[in-house]
């Protein structure tokens, strides 16, 4: 029995996930959907990489 191939977006998307929810817990900004300086990157690239992931799933459904 092998282990199983680690799914590298998967787990980018994760981290990016827990890193855009992390800095908008604490930027009221970013909490109004009016992203700071520091936190537009953040969320963007979490919705880079969700489209990535979502579309490769999209993708492996047909």
């Amino acid at each position: 029995m092998s282990a199983r191939k680690t799914d590298d977006l998967y787990v980018r998307y994760m981290k990016a996930f827990t890193a855009s929810t992390e800095h908008a817990d604490g930027c009221t900004a970013c909490q109004t959907l009016q992203p700071c300086e520091e936190g537009a990157p953040i969320h963007e690239r979490f919705v880079r990489l969700q489209d990535a992931y979502r579309a490769r799933q999209l993708k492996q459904q047909r």
